[in-house]
């Protein structure tokens, strides 16, 4: 078993909290509100609502977290044009292109108007400035008034000195995370699920530390996702494979509580945020939590933020740094924008909420992702990010798309040491 260290120490003594047993410690869990169950019918008006919503939230993190405060409004601005003055402009991207030189000629919009903006090819931002996300935007007018140059972009990201709970103060219980495990698909890893759960009932000291085990989406694999989907599923009904998934979690040890959101293969709405499984599936579990995607859901006194991870399919294609071997540094993008897909009408769908559900209004305690059978642990600015492993084996769109995914490992966080430990049960 691999140990991870976190870059923070308060514990004098880590190795006393991986000692403790879970079961001697409370089932201590508060849901952080449901998502995705919107009153809302999907026209024009309502995803106007969602935009303004956005743009109002994240106008307020800049102001209040990143202390960046707007000159004026965009109308104002264009108005005044004094010369030799830096503006601060908060705004909506609403178109981006690149040009001759290389740097990005940037439309943004706020409540008022819309402007063009340059921001220049050497600045790091140039390169990640996706449509639809709200920045802030420092520069100054040309000499003739045409153009503004941009200095510098501003995102709500988590403060540099930022660091997340954990210590003494808390239960030295572990969280334990997997995702995608697609059962009712042919290349469902049963043999290695029933290992890992074979492990969990044993006298092991990381086993028996572990409380919470978050399962963040596609548990079972579906029916009619893709086609020729029916060729590769072993369980031709929906509710069927969620009866093998609830047996399966059945076998965990009574000292681990499962804690389950769906994905893109599960059956509810593909749009996110995703509501929780109906209640007709969630009879068929006993002690499993549901939450809906993304969730807030606060374990043993830890701000958990699980997301299944299907914006992230927006930002591979354009940002080069960020691929589905390296989904983490997508992570990292979705913290410094604090949003968890701002491109709207992209490969990932999004419902017009009466409130964009998809902003990370504050700081979680630990950040975890599914989707792209992957497998990664990773601190950014405080905050752990796990990208949490598959147990689906390569199918043949892998092998076209020329993938490997990283599977059977689950990735296991004592809240007290902050230090993961990781456990492998495949071979690959």
């Amino acid at each position: 078993m691999k140990s991870i260290r976190s870059p923070h120490w308060d514990i004098k003594d880590p190795a006393k909290s991986w000692q403790a047993k879970a079961s001697d410690y409370p089932d201590d869990f508060t849901i952080g509100g449901q998502v995705g169950q919107t009153n809302t019918k999907g026209k024009l008006d309502d995803i106007v609502n969602l935009f303004y919503d956005r743009y109002q939230s994240i106008a307020d993190l800049l102001r209040n977290q990143a202390g960046f405060k707007a000159s004026g409004t965009i109308k104002q601005i264009q108005k005044e044009k004094r010369k030799n003055r830096t503006y601060n402009i908060v705004g909506i991207v609403l178109d981006v292109r690149r040009t001759k030189s290389g740097g990005k000629m940037v439309t943004i919009e706020d409540l008022t108007s819309t402007m063009d903006v340059f921001v220049r090819k050497d600045d790091p931002a140039s390169a990640t400035i996706f449509k639809d996300e709200v920045l802030g935007i420092s520069g100054k007018f040309g000499d003739d008034g045409r153009m503004f140059w941009v200095n510098r972009v501003v995102y709500p990201d988590i403060l540099p000195n930022h660091m997340n709970k954990g210590g003494m103060d808390y239960d030295p219980v572990s969280i334990a995370f997997i995702s995608d495990l697609h059962m009712g698909s042919k290349k469902f890893l049963e043999d290695d699920w029933d290992n890992m759960v074979k492990w969990l009932n044993t006298d092991d000291e990381t086993a028996q530390n572990i409380k919470w085990l978050v399962l963040s989406g596609d548990v079972i694999d579906g029916i009619g996702i893709y086609p020729g989907h029916e060729e590769n599923i072993c369980i031709a009904n929906s509710f069927d494979q969620y009866e093998m998934c609830a047996r399966k979690l059945d076998e965990l040890p009574d000292h681990i509580t499962p804690v389950l959101l769906p994905g893109n293969h599960d059956a509810v709405r593909p749009a996110e945020p995703q509501p929780m499984l109906e209640p007709n599936v969630q009879q068929k579990f006993n002690s499993t939590i549901h939450v809906g995607n993304p969730a807030r859901i606060t374990l043993s006194g830890i701000d958990v933020l699980s997301y299944h991870g299907k914006g992230i399919d927006d930002i591979v294609p354009r940002v080069e740094d960020v691929t589905y071997d390296k989904p983490q540094e997508a992570m990292k993008l979705m913290l410094q924008k604090r949003h968890l897909a701002p491109m709207w009408g992209e490969r990932n769908a999004l419902s017009p909420e009466e409130e964009d559900q998809m902003i990370i209004k504050n700081p979680p305690d630990i950040f975890v992702t599914g989707h792209t059978h992957a497998h990664a642990t990773e601190w950014y600015r405080g905050i752990p990010l796990v990208v949490s492993s598959t147990f689906q084996g390569e199918t043949d769109f892998m092998q076209m798309m020329g993938y490997k995914p990283k599977m059977g490992y689950l990735s296991v966080y004592n809240i007290q040491n902050r230090q993961f430990r990781i456990a492998q049960f495949s071979d690959n």
